[in-house]
């Protein structure tokens, strides 16, 4: 019997998958563990692989395709093998003799396939008739509806971007001829809107933010921090990392570093708010912030308290640089502890970031500047940053909180506290 394969769940939280790339065709042989086509999830892209040696008998589902997870997207067997499962079967499109049809006023879910010069076009039959009224050429038009399909958005959208020209009406028989004017709009009034639609990722953005937001009762903690003994540092491993790494040391490599030792000492602040109590996470797992073209990624730097520093920029490194390809793992952006978001590198001085859930805290970094700074006895010039926390008062306390950037701040202008 031939072997279905499904869309995977990939995520805790994936609920469906967009099948990018298909990597066979039908007739194609396959073994198991051969990958057969990329899927892409809210946030990462990966190959989905083949569960059964064989053939490639049917390909149920078509790239750019969304599918909900266990849902089968082909099916692999044995040469000639027939598919039982008729029910799960794509039908051919049948050719059916012309006849006059009436168009209701309502938009119907239906669509009507046309042929024009050879191509295929699908639009709602609303949409047809909007189209012949306002003398549109279908061709020309962009769907956005399922499948691509023209529907009556689409059309008005269309419509609003032509240039609008209205005779101007006579009321007897004149000698002068007919005035041509175009109707004045006020600037910005009538004219179309461009709506971008929402990928994935910025929905499931948006969607966790707000949960965020909504269910963990933020509040915020500024503390400024001398920086001069961490530029001191970073510029005397610069040159040990990369003799051993190849690659250059960072300040958010070293901030890793730094709160993962301060979580050891605040283990409240590591641990998770849930419906039926408090859980104590004994990793200490660092998110990192990295933003990327269409939203943002947080990859996971586990163990972070149990690794050195050029294990840390070597990890920072490759995890970036992966998430920038989309090329992430599932496992490497889940089961995060706290979250580190450094804005600094675009002139950012502070700012407020929300929670990562089910994290209960998130470190905001700002940029190292030099300021004028009052040692206690003169003004001098030295090298300031702002940290802010975004705590979650559910289980973060104010004093619990405080006490954690403090301890935090030390570490930053004693650097030799971490091998203390």
């Amino acid at each position: 019997m031939a072997e279905k394969i499904i869309m995977p769940k990939l995520g805790l939280t994936m609920e469906e998958g967009v099948i990018n790339k298909w990597l066979v065709k039908e007739g194609d042989q396959v073994e198991k563990g051969d990958a057969l086509f990329e899927v892409a999830t809210d946030k990462v892209n990966m190959e989905v692989e083949s569960t059964a040696n064989g053939v490639v008998l049917k390909i149920m589902a078509a790239e750019g395709e969304t599918i909900p997870i266990t849902q089968t997207v082909a099916y692999v067997g044995k040469p000639g093998e027939v598919i039982e499962e008729k029910e799960e079967s794509v039908p051919a499109p049948q050719k059916t003799e012309e006849k006059p049809v009436s168009v209701q006023i309502e938009e119907k879910k239906a669509t009507i396939d046309l042929e024009t010069a050879g191509e295929r076009i699908k639009a709602s039959p609303l949409a047809r008739r909007l189209a012949s009224e306002y003398g549109l050429d279908l061709s020309k038009i962009q769907g956005t509806g399922p499948g691509g399909r023209i529907v009556k958005e689409d059309i008005e959208k269309a419509y609003q971007q032509k240039e609008i020209i209205v005779p101007q009406k006579e009321e007897k028989p004149k000698v002068e001829p007919v005035v041509m004017v175009k109707e004045t709009l006020i600037p910005g009034e009538g004219l179309p809107k461009e709506v971008i639609p929402l990928t994935r990722m910025r929905k499931i953005i948006a969607e966790r933010m707000h949960s965020s937001m909504q269910n963990k009762p933020h509040f915020y903690l500024q503390m400024e921090v001398l920086a001069d003994e961490l530029v001191k540092l970073r510029g005397r491993m610069l040159p040990l990392i990369e003799k051993t790494t190849g690659l250059r040391i960072s300040y958010n490599d070293i901030l890793i570093k730094i709160v993962a030792q301060s979580l050891e000492k605040f283990p409240t602040i590591n641990a998770y708010f849930l419906d039926n109590g408090i859980q104590m996470n004994p990793a200490v797992n660092i998110g990192v912030a990295v933003a990327l073209e269409d939203g943002l990624i947080v990859p996971v730097v586990k163990n972070a308290n149990l690794k050195g520093l050029s294990q840390i920029v070597v990890e920072t490194n490759d995890l970036s640089k992966r998430a920038r390809e989309s090329k992430l793992l599932p496992e490497e952006i889940t089961g995060g502890t706290f979250t580190i978001s450094n804005l600094g590198m675009y002139g950012v001085d502070s700012f407020n970031a929300i929670i990562n859930a089910p994290e209960s805290a998130i470190l905001a970094c700002g940029a190292i500047k030099k300021r004028p700074y009052f040692d206690g006895e003169n003004i001098v010039v030295a090298s300031l940053m702002n940290l802010t926390l975004s705590g979650d008062h559910q289980i973060v306390d104010g004093a619990v909180a405080a006490q954690f950037m403090q301890y935090l701040k030390n570490l930053i202008e004693e650097p030799l506290g971490l091998i203390v």
